[in-house]
């Protein structure tokens, strides 16, 4: 029996596995399926974010709202913000306020500064209390606040039921009993007009009943 102490002569083979072509499309058809998966969460989480920034903007509007009818100096300074706020509302059965951002220059530099008053109709509220930076210098939605009589009005001075969507006063100042006035506030969110546009400030009852709003809430201040 002859032992083999020397290599063969000849070229050296070496055998190397791949991977066939079925597994390849196998892999990118997983791959395919796993991105799709991520692109249909990644829709809802944006949706998520998109809905978080609109209640933070919400929440911010009717703090704003709020602070300004209850503490603005402006509102019939010198005289009773109850007073002005009330005939305000039955003047014309509802009464419009105005929250937006606005750019201003200060000096060399851009800023944007916050707006809030009541519409120029409502001439039962001092001139000082109403929106005078223009719409179209706008940084944003512009927030219409429409404030009615609330549903806890006594029946007796409002309206039994609702016309264009709002309570109706029907008694004076002088006749209303009560040491606090409940509001419902109902906010619209309307695109900024541009500056070659007129914003239009004033709108009907009957147009803005068919619309809805953004956001509804009760509100009330004291004599």
């Amino acid at each position: 029996m002859k032992l083999l102490t020397e290599a063969p002569e000849g070229p050296l083979f070496f055998c190397r596995k791949g991977f066939s072509l079925i597994e390849v499309v196998l892999a990118i058809g997983i791959f395919l399926v796993t991105v799709l998966a991520l692109v249909g969460l990644l829709g809802p989480t944006l949706q998520s974010v998109d809905e978080v920034e609109k209640i933070d903007e919400t929440s911010s509007v009717v703090n704003t709202v709020n602070a300004f009818l209850q503490s603005s100096p402006d509102i019939n300074p010198g005289g009773s913000k109850f007073n002005a706020i009330y005939n305000a509302v039955k003047s014309g059965n509802y009464a419009t306020i105005f929250v937006y951002r606005y750019f201003t220059n200060n000096g060399d530099e851009e800023s944007i500064d916050l707006a809030v008053g009541f519409s120029p109709r409502e001439s039962d509220v001092d001139r000082k209390s109403f929106v005078e930076q223009s719409f179209a210098d706008a940084a944003g939605p512009i927030y219409r606040i429409v404030l009615s009589a609330s549903s806890v009005t006594p029946v007796s001075h409002r309206s039994a039921g609702r016309t264009n969507n709002v309570y109706i006063l029907n008694k004076s100042l002088d006749a209303y009993p009560e040491g606090y006035f409940a509001m419902e506030v109902r906010i619209f969110s309307e695109d900024p007009p541009g500056p070659n546009r007129i914003f239009i400030t004033e709108d009907s009852l009957e147009n803005l009943s068919q619309i809805e709003p953004i956001f509804t809430y009760n509100t009330a201040i004291v004599r």
